[in-house]
């Protein structure tokens, strides 16, 4: 079984440890194909030399930084993401620290270190890895929809070969950088295989610039070697604004670089390829509005004396600068400050907070951090990084049209997505090793519990799709109990009723095309299980043994035959103790509230926020206090609160849970 990795780089080489360590004992051989003289020559230069390999945002402020495609990342960063990266490098030897702004780096600032850590692991498992260097890819080798391997050409004695492989990872890189060999054979691997590509262009690079016209006279070169911080670098295409960040630069001979300004590029390189002129604009006092300013400065002016306004400038600005902006401002530095009128003021001030550059283009990619664009995620699964176009496809890292701002974020993207191409490679390739194994195991059932209106049923149908298991939908079962509870005429406190009619009930389900269906004593009650009321006679008959003892059976003999996945109330800790994974899923009362009242008026019925609102709290408390089997978390089930994810967060959190415990 061969999997073969064209890159050794970031991608390439994440994916070559994870595909192992998806599959620890299938035989697998791991083939990675690099055109350069060795492993990791581009990640050797990043954060100069030093490699600031991945970014400590929480999950919101991660995705805020990434400016290309961020929910295609969703899955694969959740279940690869910075915390994984830093467990994995710290499991590998390699000591790691974080500096301003959540920025991890090797302890000893040697990205050398960093490449080690993979040559360390290849070297140990000589009998899995094989590491082809000088070699160049020309062709994919596809046959009726699928990858069969590839044809190299070894740069060294110009001979050609056919590697037969059952997997193929493209992750090659871009066009920045091509000093480390950058070529974009990979976009023309994926192009000649029929995939999409987007515009390339070069992105975290800097920007050539000039001054206005009312400060033609003075060059950026005249500037070079200016440092600026503390500043606001604003960007506008039209009156559209494309970017706006505090921070530093610096001026160059051809106009500027720095963080703010890389930031900037990757923010303004679309509209500069559809040829819209960009502004930009430096706020050199961001801290001060014009009004304090003007305040400052007529308190300045009248203890300036016989000062020049060159001088008194030089209160407010670095000196390479002053005449610049007074040339912007239209004023003569050798105009006495006290003699400044109120209108020179305003024009002063009004160029502190607004220093014009135009004629903005992006320098090449040599000078390039990263590549913008790319093959098309439209084109990829989120999840696997398998190609929808060709089978057994896999592409990763800068390859695709995703990029992030400095800070670590695109090291990140190139770890996340490397590993889930790696492992669902392997995964793939070894699924009935997989099978075997997990056929071993007393279960691979998934229990989720939790309150009313959490959101249970809609990921754990969700998750059994995903993941193939069988899905049950146990609150199912005791609403349609409820609905027998109901045409009888019986009231909720009736315990003696309800436990008499329990004898006459039976409870089945039954898919069909694909659907669940639930049958109340041979008649299909589906459509009658989500009434309000049908929710309050089950919550509150569910508190009684033998209606609790009738669903225990039936959903045990279920779990017994195949394996599932249930949610409910009691799942984890009655129903199903062993489970393989169990989950206790919550959202706050106003946010559950919130969410029935949006499901109830989306079908056209009558609801009130605060009614479902109280309903719930009481319903929330007599699940918990009911002496029967009440709802509380597992010992062992994770906690997952869902107040603020989305319905595909807590999905792919549950299923990074299941995949890691596989």
């Amino acid at each position: 079984m061969v999997i073969a990795i064209l890159g050794g780089g970031a991608a390439g080489m994440m994916a070559a440890v994870q595909a192992r360590k998806a599959a620890p004992d299938a035989p697998l051989r791991i083939i990675i194909l690099e055109q350069n003289e060795k492993l990791g020559k581009k990640l050797f230069i990043t954060g100069k030399g030093r490699c600031n390999l991945t970014n400590e945002a929480e999950d919101e402020d991660f995705f805020s930084h990434v400016i290309s495609n961020p929910r295609f990342l969703y899955s694969s960063f959740r279940a690869f993401d910075n915390q994984a990266v830093k467990a994995f490098f710290a499991e590998e030897g390699l000591a790691l620290k974080t500096e301003r702004g959540g920025r991890v780096f090797p302890a000893s600032d040697k990205s050398s270190d960093v490449i080690k850590v993979f040559e360390r692991y290849f070297a140990a498992r000589r009998t899995v890895y094989e590491i082809c260097l000088n070699t160049k890819a020309e062709e994919l080798l596809i046959k009726e929809g699928r990858v069969e391997g590839l044809r190299v050409k070894n740069l060294k004695n110009g001979r050609r070969e056919n590697i037969k492989a059952d997997r193929v990872i493209l992750a090659s890189g871009g066009l920045s950088y091509p000093s480390t060999g950058a070529s974009g054979e990979g976009y023309a691997l994926a192009r000649a295989s029929g995939h999409a590509l987007n515009p390339c262009r070069p992105a975290l690079v800097p920007l050539n610039a000039s001054f206005s016209e009312a400060a033609e006279a003075y060059k950026p070169e005249d500037l070079m070697g200016l440092s600026l911080k503390n500043v606001s670098l604003s960007a506008k295409a039209g009156k559209k604004q494309l970017f706006k960040e505090q921070g530093e630069m610096l001026f160059t001979h051809f106009g500027v670089s720095g963080p703010l300004v890389l930031s900037c590029s990757s923010r303004i390189g679309r509209s500069l390829e559809e040829g819209q002129a960009v502004r930009l604009s430096l706020d050199l006092k961001p801290a001060l509005t014009e009004e304090q300013l003007d305040a400052r400065l007529q308190k300045d002016v009248s203890q300036a004396g016989a000062k020049a306004l060159s001088s008194l400038a030089g209160t407010y600005l670095p000196k390479a600068l002053i005449p610049v902006v007074l040339a912007q401002a239209g004023l003569s530095g050798s105009l006495k400050a006290a003699a400044l009128s109120k209108a020179q003021r305003g024009a002063f001030i009004r160029t502190l907070k607004d220093l014009p550059l135009e004629n903005i283009s992006l320098r090449d990619y040599p000078e390039a951090i990263i590549t913008q664009g790319g093959v098309s995620v439209k084109d990829i699964d989120p999840k696997t990084m398998e190609s929808k176009r060709i089978k057994g496809l896999y592409l990763a890292g800068e390859m695709l049209d995703l990029d992030a701002n400095t800070g670590g974020f695109n090291l990140q993207i190139a770890w996340s997505t490397g590993a889930a191409a790696g492992r669902a490679a392997a995964q793939s390739l070894c699924k009935n090793h997989f099978q075997e194994e997990k056929d071993m195991r007393i279960n691979h059932h998934i229990a989720i519990d939790g309150p009313g209106s959490s959101g249970k049923s809609t990921i754990a149908k969700l998750v059994a799709k995903e993941t193939g298991l069988i899905y049950v939908d146990t609150g199912a079962m005791f609403r349609a109990m409820a609905i027998h509870f109901l045409r009888q005429g019986l009231e909720a406190s009736d315990e003696a009723g309800i436990t008499a009619a329990c004898q006459d009930a039976e409870v089945t389900i039954a898919y069909e095309d694909g659907a669940q269906q639930v049958y109340l004593n041979g008649e299909n009650v589906t459509p009658y299980l989500r009434e309000e009321k049908t929710g309050q006679m089950a919550s509150a008959s569910s508190v009684y043994g033998p209606v609790r003892e009738k669903m225990k059976e039936l959903q045990q003999k279920l779990a017994a035959e195949k394996d599932v996945v249930m949610d409910g109330r009691d799942i984890g800790t009655v129903i199903l103790p062993d489970a393989f994974l169990k989950i206790y899923l919550t959202a706050s009362v106003e946010v559950r509230a919130r969410r029935r009242y949006e499901e109830l008026l989306a079908k056209g019925q009558e609801a009130d926020l605060e009614t479902i609102s109280r309903e719930l709290a009481e319903r929330d408390y007599r699940d918990m206090h009911r002496e029967i089997a009440p709802l509380k978390q597992a010992e062992d089930a994770v906690l997952i609160d869902s107040s603020e994810l989305e319905i595909e967060e807590v999905k792919d959190r549950i299923l990074a849970l299941y995949r890691g415990k596989e």
